[in-house]
């Protein structure tokens, strides 16, 4: 399935929109602003709640936005409504950001059926089309998670990638942070400033035009190709401040046709509480 999904594209019955705006400095602004404004039917997603779990699964362990356990994910799409035909819609006001990450959950879980709203929000009003501000009443869903969840890295298989002089699994370690933290120059979220030996940087504000639409397939695959440097797409690792923003990049690669790319949630906040 295509990941973007274009406000000229007809809403059929089967569509449901999935609310993923969040704000880093103010971790409830997402659900305020979905309350008081959102696409007609659509359920929230709270970052911090729904698709992470910082609260049950440590984050001086495993990183600022661990995974929540798959029973408590698969339990929260069937409360809103979600079955396994359901093709999902996710958007949010910061260029995919947020709704990339639940993309990437959906397909970690085995449902392919999930597109991110390509311009977000604005681009919803922009087309002309309306908010409403009521919390749609769903019955519980029957979606189940698929056998075998897909491969998300570790830290232990990032060590030995380090410690086997970048020879083994993993072609490229792609950070996802924009220059000045990854560079170690600035470091607002996490105990410590820089960046994993080894990996490259690729801002994932460049996968974006200016208008906050993303790029065409062919120029993201163009620039993908050009960090890649002949590195098997599949061979790939995303990694960020904690595995939200590098969704963005491995989203990005899918649209280039740059397939089978692997996310390493824990990323570099994880990463700093054992090195």
């Amino acid at each position: 399935m295509n990941p973007l999904f274009e406000t000229s594209a007809e809403v059929t019955p089967d569509i449901l929109f999935v609310d993923c705006r969040h704000s880093l400095k103010d971790k409830d602004l997402g659900q305020r602003l979905y309350e008081d404004h959102h696409i007609p039917n659509a359920i929230f997603a709270h970052i911090e709640k729904d698709l992470s779990d910082p609260e049950k699964i440590s984050k001086k362990i495993y990183g600022r936005h661990p995974l929540p356990a798959v029973e408590d994910f698969i339990n929260f799409l069937q409360v809103n409504g979600i079955n396994s035909d359901t093709h999902l819609v996710a958007y949010d006001d910061d260029g995919g950001v947020y709704a990339a990450r639940f993309w990437w959950m959906l397909n970690w879980i085995g449902h392919h059926k999930v597109s991110i709203l390509n311009g977000g929000l604005k681009a919803w009003q922009k087309s002309g089309n309306h908010l409403e501000n009521t919390r749609p009443e769903r019955k519980r869903g029957q979606i189940k998670k698929k056998p075998g969840l897909v491969h998300q890295w570790k830290i232990a298989e990032i060590s030995a990638w380090i410690e086997s002089e970048k020879n083994i699994d993993v072609g490229l370690l792609i950070d996802a942070r924009m220059p000045e933290r990854f560079n170690g120059e600035v470091e607002p979220l996490d105990l410590k400033a820089g960046h994993i030996a080894g990996a490259l940087n690729r801002p994932y504000v460049d996968n974006l035009e200016e208008n906050g639409y993303f790029k065409s397939p062919e120029k993201l695959r163009k620039e993908f190709l050009e960090v890649l440097n002949y590195t098997n797409p599949a061979s790939v690792v995303h990694m960020c401040g904690s595995g939200i923003t590098a969704c963005h990049n491995l989203v990005s690669m899918e649209i280039a046709e740059l397939v089978g790319s692997n996310l390493y949630v824990g990323s570099w906040s994880e990463w700093i509480q054992h090195n």
